[in-house]
């Protein structure tokens, strides 16, 4: 395909300048406001060392009780992610990466204690801490201020999982490094007996003993110890939204209440005997047999309680997500332009008993899950992920970062692309957008690919890589190479000497232009439906044929340690970015089918908006804060069963 670049425009020279001008007007005005500051970064390091310090203590003090002598120098929280290649914004989150190598089992496997015990020690010291378990890899959602009411549902939702959890040897070690915490000079340590509230209010100067100066981190000391000090001045991940597309039946989205009744609290009936009596026969009657088969369930359709609006409200609702048949749909749009139309009451009712002869799709319905436990974007300080040992993602970062080195425009295009993305609500994979490393990527494939000449050398394919034979550039980490050009001082003197591009006249305007011409247009531009972007791949660019990233599916990780269970993670192909160390993971496989839609979109508004500027006649700003978007990730009627499936529940019911 020939591929569109700054210089192959059909526009004119003088429009081009125009929409270049246009351009660098807007990232003279947006990239500052979106630069992290300098103080900003320098009281995250101070974090960063104060949670390492913290992590250092807690690990050896279980270590040393489980096993005797053990080394706490060697576990390190080590800053990865935009703080770490350069690309931070404003009140960017830390990215944060625990690794203790002498620990067993490793940290990231389900037998570790070390994960529950590290966000019980960061709750009783005040800070807002969830572990999540159902994420691709286990993580430590943080904040360095929770509000008093957001640090009583997290202690809360931890006192939640120690009632429900089963496995002694646990609770054994909690209580052992709860022992150990109490004499120990951890900074901040409140009284046993303090509430979540008592601790929460202490944050904000309640406490007299609180009022020391953080200082630096002592990294001379071995084992390491904590100062005694004060501590400093892309929301929280929703269950696995892949969970909603995989073996779960339709009762956990039909009957809400009943499934959170306790078995304690549960009578055996005649549906649901007693253990160890036998079920009984399902009557297969009951079962819908058409092909997009709903189980009826022993309640009361929602058509016979709800007020009109409400039905033609969820009615609309389950159409967008794609439930019913054209014919069954127009029954449907009978009812609603009944309500809607202010015919005559009989005339309504006569439409809405019609209603009842649809599948029961309603009773599938399930409201948003509240996010109580959200962290608010501002006002409570420092905010991290930690993450359990995954050392790709410093290698990774590390590429990133040489990249920004590689030549000054890079940053200045990253930062653009990523503050309009925030401001168009297209960066929320938790909500089925892009993560903002997807951007980065994709202003990297223009820059090393697309644009003529390049900008940037393809870093994992120039020679000096491939002669780079450190023991850190010559590593299999986890089966992946992580080869690539990071000698920081070369890259540089490169740069400075212009030994790296041809091209020192483009000024970023221009080679924005360019990329929002290359991803909004159809011809001649990148095939969303068709292509993958391959930061490793010559040209940058694989088929979706190629990778087999044809069709979503769900994939079973390799287990951290042996015997154990894999994660299950939902694969989606609908926009497709190769990771470049890690060839078999798409880093957009969070984007589902609204959210592609929403992402094409704002690339063409945004490139419609550009041509405007030839003619000095925008219409609207291109970085004008976009409507707040429902999760695109969430479907209020739970995934649609596949035709196959249909028969399933016949045959459950035939086999008891």
């Amino acid at each position: 395909m020939n591929r569109l670049a700054p210089d192959r425009y059909t526009a004119s020279q003088i429009d081009m300048q125009a929409q270049n001008a246009y351009l660098d007007a807007i990232a003279g005005s947006e990239i500052p406001k979106a630069m992290i500051s300098v103080a900003e970064e320098h009281q995250k390091e101070k974090m960063r060392q104060a949670l390492e310090h913290i992590c250092q203590r807690v690990i050896t003090e279980y270590e040393v009780e489980k096993g005797g002598c053990f080394d706490g120098s060697t576990v390190s929280l080590k800053c990865y992610g935009s703080l770490r290649t350069g690309f931070a914004t404003h009140s960017s989150d830390m990215d944060l990466v625990l690794t203790s190598p002498s620990s067993n089992p490793h940290l990231a496997s389900t037998e570790s204690d070390i994960p529950r015990l590290l966000e019980k020690a960061l709750l009783k010291l005040g800070f807002g801490a969830r572990l999540l378990t159902r994420t691709r890899m286990p993580l430590i959602k943080f904040c360095e201020k929770p509000t008093p009411e957001l640090a009583v549902r997290l202690q809360e939702e931890r006192n939640k999982w120690e009632n429900q959890k089963v496995v002694p040897s646990k609770d054994v070690a909690e209580k052992s490094a709860d022992e150990k915490m109490k004499g120990s000079s951890v900074p901040g340590r409140m009284d046993e007996k303090a509430t979540p509230v008592d601790r929460a209010a202490a944050l904000k100067g309640g406490n007299p003993e609180r009022k020391l100066p953080l200082g630096d981190a002592d990294e001379t000391s071995s084992p390491p110890m904590l100062h005694q000090h004060e501590r400093m001045n892309e929301p929280e991940l929703p269950r696995n939204p892949d969970s909603r597309d995989r073996g779960i039946g339709n009762d956990a989205f039909i009957n809400r209440d009943s499934s959170q009744q306790s078995d304690q609290t549960k009578k055996p009936d005649a549906a649901n005997p007693a253990p160890g009596q036998p079920k009984p026969e399902k009557d297969t009657a009951d079962i819908h047999n058409k092909t997009h088969a709903i189980p009826l369930v022993a309640k009361e359709r929602r058509e016979a309680v709800l007020p009109d609006k409400e039905l033609v409200r969820l009615y609309k609702l389950a159409i967008k997500e794609g439930w019913f048949e054209p014919g069954e749909r127009t029954t449907i749009f009978n009812f609603c332009r009944a309500v809607e139309g202010g015919i005559s009451s009989d005339q309504v009712a006569e439409c809405r008993a019609q209603l009842l002869s649809l599948p029961d799709v309603l009773n599938r319905y399930r409201p948003p899950p509240d996010h109580l436990l959200d962290y608010p974007k501002d006002g409570v300080g420092v905010q991290c992920d930690i993450i359990f040992s995954n050392p790709l993602a410093i290698h990774n970062s590390a590429m990133l970062r040489c990249y920004n080195l590689s030549d000054p425009r890079v940053k200045p295009m990253v930062l653009f692309v990523k503050a309009w993305a925030k401001r168009r609500k297209i960066n929320s994979p938790y909500h089925g957008t892009l993560s903002s490393y997807g951007y980065v990527l994709m202003v990297l494939h223009y820059l090393i690919n697309i644009a003529k000449p390049a900008i940037c050398l393809n870093l994992q394919h120039v020679e000096m890589a491939l002669h780079d034979t450190s023991a850190e550039n010559t590593q299999i980490i986890e089966g992946h190479n992580v080869r690539f050009w990071r000698n920081e001082t070369m890259i540089q003197h490169w740069a400075t000497q212009g030994l790296i591009t041809l091209d020192r006249q483009s000024t970023v305007g221009s080679l924005l232009r360019g990329f929002f011409q290359y991803f909004a247009t159809p011809s001649g531009g990148f095939s969303w439906s068709m292509e993958v972007l391959s930061l490793r791949t010559p040209g940058g660019i694989l088929t979706k044929q190629q990778k087999q990233w044809i069709a979503a599916k769900t994939e079973v990780l390799d287990p951290v340690k042996a015997g154990e269970k894999g994660q299950e993670v939902r694969q989606r192909y609908l926009f497709a970015i190769e990771d470049p160390f890690e060839t078999n993971h798409n880093i957009a496989r969070t984007v589902v089918h609204n959210g592609i839609v929403a992402i094409r979109d704002e690339f063409r508004r945004a490139h419609r908006l550009i041509q405007q500027a030839a003619n000095a006649k925008v219409t609207e700003d291109l970085f004008a804060e976009a409507a707040a978007k429902d999760d695109l990730n969430y479907r209020y009627f739970g995934p649609r069963p596949r035709p196959q499936m249909a028969k399933a529940p016949v045959q459950a019911a035939n086999a008891t």
